[in-house]
């Protein structure tokens, strides 16, 4: 077992890697809007802010017109910068849209930090060296710099297994719901709530999914479902034509591009690995359900796996993975597993932390997050396979 002594320095040394890698991106990789300069380094925070400012201003369809959105947070230049969320995501990104550009990101990053760790206490408690390790994993840390919403989306994945173990399952659907404001992500969460038998989580999530969803467009207008969808069209045939050139995105099918395979067949790979994950995923949530940590851990494992549209932020789900196999005890069968829960607990973050120390050539998204997530789900079928017998997991505690 690892010492709690030098368990306390490794965090203390990682928080510390984390914040000088944040910091010196910050000063050197971010412009702020405002003082009439422009943009020429970017962010993806700078299209939600930008959206946020274009709605208050009463127009958020208008956030999927590039120059109007470019304008809003003061580009140079044309760059591929897009809003491409449904309508309930506007209000809740309204509020940071009222704060200079550099405050809104620090809260947005402090928001997504405290809903992560919220999120994560059931699932550590009396565990506080755990949790810290967890929440400043340096698999956030891709999503972080960027100012993206994976680690919310994240932070609602966890706590709807929360409420679905607490046997809540209005309150579980609710959370589902909101996942579907990124619903690229989403794509096996049907597969598991049917595998489960999760009748009245499945219809509490699919009545908040219409609430939130008829609601935002009943105050925005209507018109901005088809925008969505054609905004979402365009970028999507764009990034299928160019999946071999992608070096931000890491799912196996710009893998597949990577290795020469044509888009079309890259993108038939990639739906074979989707429906190869929700037929494991069928079986294993048949059997194990949401109680088991090892059934959890192939779900987050899978869900980046399985989506063509993976960039490198939300492959920090292998975190995710990485907790729920520490709470099933991967690393008591021998000390080795350790390794196993360091690399996942490291994911994304290795390409960044490559790039500032080593520069090792070959450590990027699309060889570095496909890789990564398979060996997380390889390794939670095993563990399973060879550790739990009984249908029903009762809740282990750490």
């Amino acid at each position: 077992m690892i010492r709690p002594q030098l368990l306390r320095a490794i965090i203390g040394v990682n928080i510390l890697t984390l914040v000088v890698i944040f910091a010196t991106f910050v000063y050197f990789g971010i412009d702020a809007p405002g003082g009439g300069t422009c943009v020429t380094k970017f962010i993806d925070f700078h299209a939600i802010w930008g959206a946020a400012r274009i709605a208050l201003e009463g127009q958020a369809i208008l956030a999927f017109e590039r120059e109007a959105l470019e304008q809003a947070y003061s580009a140079c230049d044309q760059v591929n910068m897009y809003w491409l969320y449904p309508a309930p995501m506007v209000p809740l990104v309204m509020p940071f849209g009222l704060l200079p550009f550099m405050p809104a990101f620090y809260a947005f990053l402090a928001l997504s930090i405290a809903a992560l760790a919220i999120s994560m206490r059931p699932f550590l408690v009396g565990n506080r060296a755990a949790l810290l390790a967890f929440v400043s994993a340096p698999a956030w840390l891709p999503a972080l710099v960027i100012g993206q919403v994976t680690l919310l989306w994240c932070a609602g994945l966890l706590a709807a297994i929360s409420a679905m173990r607490a046997d809540r399952p209005i309150l579980a659907g609710c959370f589902i719901g909101l996942l579907t404001l990124k619903p690229t992500l989403g794509l096996l969460v049907p597969v598991i709530l049917l595998a489960d038998r999760r009748y009245a989580t499945i219809g509490a999530a699919t009545v908040a999914t219409l609430v939130l969803h008829l609601g935002a467009m009943a105050f925005y207008g209507f018109d901005y479902l088809p925008a969505w969808i054609t905004a979402s069209s365009i970028h999507g045939a764009s990034l299928a034509e160019n999946l071999a050139v992608l070096d931000a995105m890491g799912s196996v099918a710009v893998l597949a591009a990577k290795f020469g395979a044509p888009a079309r067949i890259a993108l038939l790979i990639n739906a074979a690995v989707l429906l190869g994950a929700a037929i494991i995923l069928w079986f294993i949530w048949r059997r194990f359900g949401a109680h088991s940590d090892g059934a959890c851990a192939a779900l987050c494992a899978a869900i980046p796996l399985s989506t063509p549209y993976l960039w490198h932020n939300d492959a920090a789900f292998s975190a995710l993975t990485a907790l729920f196999l520490f709470r099933a005890g991967l690393q008591k069968r021998s000390q080795g597993w350790w390794i196993i829960i360091a690399l996942l607990w490291m994911g994304p973050g290795l390409t960044i932390w490559n790039s500032y120390t080593l520069q090792i050539a070959g450590l990027s998204p699309p060889l570095i997050d496909p890789v990564m997530l398979f060996l997380g789900f390889v390794v939670s079928i095993f563990f399973l396979r060879t550790t739990f017998k009984q249908p029903t997991l009762q809740r282990e505690e750490i």
